[in-house]
């Protein structure tokens, strides 16, 4: 349902989502413990952490941002978050809460004709919350990477 990244189809959607994307996987008990925190607070966004196994090293997707760059941030202002951290700025859709009005809003304002992730959560950051929780006891796994060197 996505093409280039853009997820232009959650606007079709008349219900909040909790969106797994295709290169995710996720136990069926992580995946029970997230819709749990979802149902506690069903009005915010929620992230589950996961690892962009990136050159030189893995990275983990959530961003600590400033705000700073328009609407590109400076590659120095969006920094990886650290492990254990309780929040995040700008997330990726790896796995992640969407409540509908959220989801309505920012198709609604017309802020960006791509609706990828950074687009999305830069939205959220300026016109609903700068803070998105991230649940460190749900840990999905990236599958998008290469196996080269991994093992010796």
């Amino acid at each position: 349902m996505i093409s280039n990244h853009n997820y232009q189809e959650l606007a079709q959607v008349d219900d909040s989502v909790l969106l797994i994307e295709w290169d995710i996987a996720v136990g069926a008990a992580d995946l029970n413990a997230f819709v749990s925190y979802a149902r506690e607070d069903p009005s915010s966004v929620i992230v589950a952490p996961y690892i962009l196994y990136t050159e030189p090293e893995p990275v983990w997707a959530h961003r600590f941002w400033s705000g700073e760059g328009g609407n590109t941030p400076d590659p120095g202002s969006a920094l990886p978050v650290y492990a254990g951290a309780p929040t995040c700025n700008l997330w990726g859709l790896g796995m992640v809460y969407l409540p509908r009005d959220i989801v309505r809003a920012f198709f609604d304002s017309g802020y960006a004709s791509h609706a990828g992730d950074m687009e999305i959560s830069m939205w959220h950051y300026r016109n609903v919350a700068q803070d998105v929780r991230i649940t460190w006891d749900v840990l999905p796994v990236h599958l998008n990477y290469s196996t080269k060197g991994l093992v010796s």
